[in-house]
């Protein structure tokens, strides 16, 4: 009854995957990160956004100038405006960012971004991904470090959160393949994996943190969250001075407010949707 349905959501993930495998090559590929200290001048981008993403972004912009007087007075940093990475102008051309935007984006080294709205199914707004996760993907921005701080509570935790993989990644090429059934999808890939797991090892062996905890669901996304917790085993014996334990999602949302648990986390590492989760819980403590 829906054969032609059918073939077509599988002609749709076929490109998909057809992409991923093309983004793992290009992964490969990649050899070390930038060495900061031999850019010459460094080029930091301000993006105003969208709502009260110009305010704060200038407040910000005006903070940073200040503390980089002396830098950017010698030219070691430049500082400057992006415009066009609003949401009207976004759906005027039907993209999360103008190819014209994306250039001058891609000329900076740092960016100090305000937030942009993001369509929501339902909303007057085309159905335009996140430029967050648009630039993510771009700029190959894999890892998402988010530390929390609240010494009275004894909580020092660091989130290293996957950003390039998930359920994000394809968060807006899902397919309706009837009226009835909807389909999203989620990619782990080895690289990508490796890559953010590799550096919360990294991260707490060089800061004598003696303890990492892999959060993922792997007893029921086994593929994917498998594929994850699978791999952080491995990288663990290169770091035989580093414990490591795994949890899972549900579980260490709830430990995050447990009082008598919660002091014993230390570095946690995650794809993507959890690490923004408990991010997101995570800066509730802190405010």
């Amino acid at each position: 009854m829906h054969e032609r349905e059918v073939e077509k959501a599988k002609e749709h993930f076929g490109k998909i995957l057809a992409e991923q495998v093309e983004r793992v090559e290009e992964m490969k590929k990649t050899q070390g990160f930038t060495d900061y200290k031999s850019l010459n001048p460094i080029r930091i981008g301000v993006i105003g956004g969208d709502g009260i993403g110009p305010s704060i972004t200038e407040c910000a912009k005006n903070v940073l100038e200040f503390m980089l007087k002396d830098e950017v007075a010698s030219g070691k940093i430049e500082i400057v405006n992006i415009d066009g990475l609003t949401i009207e102008n976004r759906a005027k051309v039907g993209k999360a960012i103008p190819d014209d935007v994306l250039s001058e984006i891609k000329k900076c080294h740092v960016l100090l971004k305000g937030p942009t709205t993001t369509p929501k199914k339902g909303d007057s707004w085309p159905n335009i991904e996140s430029a967050n996760v648009a630039m993510r993907r771009e700029l190959d921005l894999f890892a998402n470090v988010r530390p929390v701080k609240v010494p009275a509570e004894g909580i020092d935790w660091i989130f290293f959160r996957e950003n390039t993989e998930g359920a994000y990644i394809l968060g807006s090429k899902g397919v309706n393949a009837t009226e009835d059934i909807a389909v999203d999808f989620t990619v782990a890939t080895t690289q990508g994996s490796e890559r953010i797991i590799r550096m919360a090892f990294d991260y707490a062996a060089k800061n004598s943190i003696n303890k990492v905890s892999v959060v993922t669901k792997a007893n029921v996304i086994k593929a994917t969250d498998g594929k994850f917790l699978q791999i952080a085993e491995k990288i663990s014996k290169d770091y035989p001075q580093v414990e490591w334990d795994d949890w899972f999602i549900d579980i260490m949302t709830a430990k995050l407010v447990d009082k008598k648990r919660r002091t014993q986390f230390k570095v946690m590492v995650m794809p993507n949707l959890y690490g923004d989760i408990l991010t997101d819980e995570a800066a509730e403590f802190q405010g």
